[in-house]
């Protein structure tokens, strides 16, 4: 007995439906699947980008097993957490390390090398806890994005040349301890948001540009030991705040 053409239409109609759904769903899983690929095909990619030398000293980065290539450590996923490759003799734009890509870094290390341009996006790296890009020649402002960086503990950019201000967005950093931005060519005033990095321990802005007063804000770093703003262009006020930073014990 045929089917009354309602039931039909209806059929057809749940039919459709769950089809859309299946694509999109293996849509989805395709967009985002397999990690790994994309990490070794970034870290490929980057290297291609460097010169001659420091290809040769990435000789080990081969074929689709990041993780026993030289610098870098990956989790229990297989995915890569650690990438350090610090006094490597790099020479290249870091811009070509498509960090997007990277999504369970934990630890960045690529100091001492000959890196230049600006800090790529990195807003994503959400995981990350160390990031030492110091001893470069790396130029161009600190993004604003560095402030979704909540799980930053140690942050040394040092020995480079960036400039303009410190984004105001640093303050939203309240798990670091290390902040390393001395020797730079930064400038502007020093943010108010600073004092909001309650956890910091060693703050060195030393040899930049910076002008303005030392903000109040400072009072509220009570673990701060450590504190270098010597060779700036800061006004003579000291703020009375200074006071509240008993753990103090090297001042510059």
């Amino acid at each position: 007995m045929p089917l009354p053409l309602k039931v039909l239409f209806f059929l057809n109609l749940v039919l459709v439906s769950s089809f859309n759904f299946i694509a999109s769903t293996a849509s989805s899983i395709s967009a985002t699947a397999p990690v790994g690929v994309t990490e070794v095909e970034a870290l490929l990619v980057w290297k291609a980008s460097l010169d001659k030398e420091s290809q040769s000293t990435l000789s080990s980065w081969v074929g689709t097993r990041p993780c026993t290539w030289i610098g870098i450590i990956c989790g229990s996923f297989g995915s890569i957490t650690h990438l350090n490759l610090s006094s490597s003799d790099l020479k290249g734009k870091l811009e070509g390390l498509n960090f997007s890509l990277f999504p369970n870094l934990t630890h960045v290390d690529l100091s001492i090398n000959s890196l230049y341009g600006s800090i790529p996006s990195i807003g994503n790296l959400i995981n990350l806890s160390v990031l030492y890009l110091y001893n470069n020649k790396l130029s161009g402002s600190i993004p604003q994005e560095i402030g979704l960086l909540r799980s930053l503990s140690s942050l040394a950019l040092s020995d480079n040349n960036f400039t303009g201000p410190i984004p105001a967005s640093i303050g939203n950093l309240t798990n670091l301890s290390f902040l390393y931005l001395y020797n730079n060519k930064l400038s502007s005033s020093i943010p108010q948001e600073i004092g909001l990095l309650r956890s910091l321990s060693d703050l060195q802005l030393s040899y930049n540009n910076f002008t303005g007063p030392i903000p109040a804000s400072i009072g509220n770093m009570i673990h701060l030991s450590v504190l270098y703003l010597n060779n700036n262009k800061l006004s003579n006020f000291i703020p009375q705040e200074i006071g509240l930073l008993r753990s103090l014990s090297d001042l510059g």
